[in-house]
């Protein structure tokens, strides 16, 4: 939900509820208001009544045709006893004159007379349904409230709309942002405080992250460039030393195998150089590259290093499958799945190529199970019985994968390994 939506619902939520209680205590405040007004003239006349009575005088008629009319009774001592003296209540009370019961406003008062007689002197006078005044209240309320709740909702929703901006043109451009870009950060204008920190904030962080990833591709390069010289040195000196015919037999082996860890560690140098690259997103150039063509290409000088094995490849083309991406990125991510088609066959084995304008699919002969999917392009893993392999080759294709949006899925079926390559915005 934007931020915009969610303040301008917790505002209608907050007024809503305002109102409705402010809508209970108007109800309230108006009953008492009137409830009020007309106990003061129903007391008034109700001493009018009683000190007529007490005294001995004529007192008015029952129904004498005016709002307030009364009843009088005789009651016990007992009653008397267990009864308030004056109480004031709403009841349906029948009108004679109209010949129906109407809601009326009461008040009773319990006295005694001289002769030691107590009489319940009732008043009332016909009153408004509070009923009908409640539903009324609440009717006009509701439209009142949903009235002023949906103007408020737009006035704060274009308020919001309009002072938001900021933030929304500093969000555009951090979505397309990405770092190394040489791309220009806005001048966002605010008179929010916290807008204009946000962006000062925005920025300095930017800059901080430009100079880190400057920094960290200048230390990748010198790093890779100092492993490697050393390591390349060593190796020429000890490939110049297996020439020397006075080394003896063993002492020649153990030299051959130190040559062997070189060169495996100088695999593996260059392989987490690529990766750091591709997480730096140091490769930006991108064309359009046609990766079946691409791959077929590829096909004879890998298959070149592995005949030994004697694997027979099929490749089956159905369409065209294009990409615009890195050059070098994209001989990189078929190499290594070529390559790792090739490493982990059989001798005599198989490997089928199915290239369509949606996918790539390499299925290779291999260990007669499937391998583990949690783990397959985690860095350094590799199957037990291949010392030999760095473990990086499929770290790197789902690096390169995940840069452009291509979705890779292995599986296997039918004593096959398959890796899918599913290209983007084509399925």
């Amino acid at each position: 939900m934007k931020l915009v939506h969610l303040l301008t619902l917790r505002l209608s939520l907050i007024k809503a509820i305002v109102f409705a209680l402010w809508g209970v205590l108007f109800y309230f405040a108006i009953i008492d208001e009137i409830n009020d007004e007309t106990d003061d003239a129903l007391e008034d006349y109700a001493e009018v009544i009683m000190t007529k009575w007490l005294a001995g005088e004529d007192i008015p008629d029952m129904s004498n045709g005016s709002n307030n009319q009364y009843y009088m009774e005789n009651v016990s001592q007992q009653f008397a006893d267990t009864h308030p003296h004056i109480v004031y209540a709403d009841r349906d009370v029948y009108i004679e004159q109209k010949h129906e019961h109407e809601p009326a406003r009461t008040i009773s008062y319990i006295f005694m007379d001289d002769n030691g007689q107590y009489h319940c002197l009732t008043v009332f006078t016909p009153t408004i349904d509070k009923e009908d005044l409640k539903q009324a209240v609440v009717v006009w309320l509701v439209v009142l409230i949903g009235g002023l709740l949906l103007c408020m909702a737009v006035v704060n929703w274009h308020t919001l709309r309009h002072g938001m901006q900021p933030l929304h043109a500093l969000l555009r451009w951090l979505e397309h942002y990405s770092i190394g870009a040489s791309a220009t950060m806005p001048q966002v204008k605010a008179n929010v405080t916290e807008f204009r920190r946000l962006n000062d904030t925005v920025a300095d962080t930017i800059r901080r992250s430009e100079e880190s990833y400057e920094q960290q591709k200048e230390f990748i390069s010198n790093a890779s460039h100092e492993i490697q010289t050393p390591i390349a040195v060593a190796q020429n000196r000890l490939e110049m030393l297996l020439e020397d015919e006075t080394l003896g037999e063993h002492a020649m082996g153990e030299v051959i195998k130190v040559l062997h860890a070189l060169k495996g560690l100088a695999r593996t140098n260059r392989s987490l150089l690529l990766l750091s690259k591709i997480d730096n997103g140091q490769f930006a150039d991108t064309v359009m590259v046609d990766m079946g063509m691409l791959a077929e290409s590829l096909l004879p000088e890998i298959a070149s290093a592995y005949d030994h094995l004697g694997v027979s490849v099929h490749v089956n083309t159905e369409g065209v499958a294009q990409i615009k991406m890195n050059e070098a990125l994209a001989r990189t991510l078929m190499t290594n799945l070529l390559k790792n088609a090739f490493l982990h066959n059989v001798e005599g084995g198989q490997i089928d190529m199915r290239v369509t304008k949606n996918s790539i699919t390499l299925a290779n002969t291999g260990k007669n199970e499937a391998l583990d999917v949690t783990r397959i392009f985690e860095r350094f893993y590799h199957s037990p019985e291949k010392t030999s392999s760095t473990g990086l080759g499929l770290s790197i294709v789902k690096a390169v994968c995940g840069i452009y949006g291509i979705d890779i899925e292995y599986r296997f079926a039918a004593g096959m390994h398959f890796f899918s390559l599913s290209l983007p915005g084509k399925n």
